[in-house]
């Protein structure tokens, strides 16, 4: 009869005791902090907007004229809503200020029109020239602070702001024998605006992915030039003069974005 030793056991008590010792220290030692606002994270959001415009428009050489003045953009404003996508990553400081990028594109929505009315004559209260105004897309990238409180996150941020912008001006004719007038032609200019945006807002979170977000944005944008070379000098008599129109304009932008957010990771 063949009797095994007893030492063969030994390493196998070895490595349990090991594993276990591991198990309870792991246990008893403190968790590794899991800070749910720093990481990557992307969103949606629902936008609703102001938009005022203002500007002076002349005539294509830079003198003044009365119909091209009567066409400049006069506090044109127009509210609508739109939708945008969202995307950023923050990270924590050792102070507990959270700091981040932050960035995003819009489909604003805004579309609105002005008239140039002709004041006297048996055309009066005809159009002479329409103009359209449209803002396809807006987009935003900024720096962020932040602080949080559990669930809740305090944000302010600013940076640049960028906004498509067209405007389409329809040119009218008088029709003879008659006390109207008829859309000509038009010319469409679009520009892309540059400017800057300030924003504050709260997120507020529940487990480790999801956050409602709120924000207040205000974007302004400078001066931009809009030039239409074959506007003519009305719908009169003067169709037959080729004046052209050179337009200059800023535009204040007002928004409130409400929307979800989706945590890629919590930092640590």
């Amino acid at each position: 009869m063949h009797i095994q030793p007893a030492q063969a056991n030994i390493p196998f008590r070895q490595t349990r005791a090991a594993v276990l010792l591991a198990a309870c220290l792991s246990l008893a030692a403190p968790a590794v902090a899991q800070d749910p606002w720093s990481g990557g994270y992307v969103g949606v959001a629902a936008t609703s907007s102001r938009n005022v415009i203002s500007g002076t428009t002349v005539k294509a050489d830079g003198t003044v004229g009365a119909n091209a003045t009567n066409e400049a953009a006069n506090a044109l404003t127009d509210a609508a809503g739109g939708f945008a996508l969202q995307a950023g990553l923050r990270k924590r400081l050792g102070s507990g200020l959270i700091v981040g990028l932050h960035a995003d594109i819009a489909r604003p929505g805004h579309q609105t029109r002005t008239q140039n009315l002709i004041d006297g004559g048996v055309y009066a209260g005809q159009p002479s020239a329409t103009l359209q105004y449209e803002t396809p897309w807006l987009a935003t990238a900024r720096a962020v602070a932040a602080w949080s409180f559990g669930d809740l996150l305090v944000f302010g941020s600013g940076g640049a702001a960028f906004a498509a912008e067209q405007v389409t001006r329809t040119q009218y004719r008088a029709v003879p024998a008659s006390s109207v007038t008829a859309a000509q032609f038009s010319e469409t200019d679009r520009q892309l605006r540059r400017g800057y945006v300030l924003g504050a807002g709260l997120e507020w979170r529940w487990g480790s992915r999801w956050a409602l977000r709120a924000e207040y944005l205000q974007a302004r944008f400078p001066d931009q030039a809009f030039n239409f070379p074959d506007a003519r000098g009305g719908a009169q008599g003067a169709f037959a003069t080729v004046q052209g129109r050179a337009a200059s304009n800023h535009a204040h932008l007002s928004a409130v974005w409400i929307g979800l957010s989706y945590a890629f990771g919590r930092g640590h």
